[in-house]
C-alpha cells in the first residue's frame, strides 16, 4: 500500500472510534448544589480607580489618599514635533489629583491640568 491510501484508511477508521473524555455530569451537579445559595460578588474588576483618561468602577478604601500624576505626551513628529520638541515630551500635558476614600462606596477627588491651566473636582458612588 502507499502512503495514499494508508491515509485514506486512517481518516476513514478515525470517526468510527469511539472516544470518552472526562464524565462531568457528577462535577457539575456538585457544583450547582454548592453554588445554589451564594452569592459572589466580583472585586478587583480592575486594580485602580483610572484607566488611561477615564474612570474606573472601582474605589479606593475608606480614609485611603490616592495621589496620581498622569503625563500626555504633544506630538511626536510633524511640524510641533521631531526632535525640536524632544519627540513630544516639551508640549506635555500633566495632570496631578488626590483621590479620598470617604467611605468603602464613596469617594471625591480633585485634581489640576496643566491644558490651559483647568481644576477638576468629582465625587463617585
Amino acid at each position: 500500500m502507499n502512503y495514499k491510501h494508508i491515509g485514506l484508511l486512517v481518516l476513514l477508521v478515525i470517526p468510527l472510534i469511539e472516544v470518552y473524555s472526562q464524565d462531568t455530569t457528577d462535577l457539575m451537579s456538585r457544583l450547582e448544589k454548592e453554588n445554589s445559595n451564594t452569592i459572589n460578588y466580583t472585586t478587583a474588576t480592575f486594580k485602580t480607580t483610572r484607566l488611561i483618561n477615564g474612570h474606573t468602577v472601582e474605589n479606593v478604601g475608606k480614609g485611603v489618599l490616592d495621589v496620581k500624576i498622569s503625563h500626555r505626551f504633544g506630538t511626536l513628529g510633524g511640524t510641533d514635533g521631531g526632535s525640536y520638541n524632544l519627540f513630544g515630551l516639551d508640549n506635555a500635558t500633566m495632570r496631578m489629583g488626590l483621590d479620598y476614600g470617604i467611605t468603602r462606596f464613596l469617594m471625591i477627588g480633585i485634581g489640576r491640568s496643566t491644558y490651559k491651566k483647568t481644576y477638576d473636582a468629582f465625587f463617585k458612588v
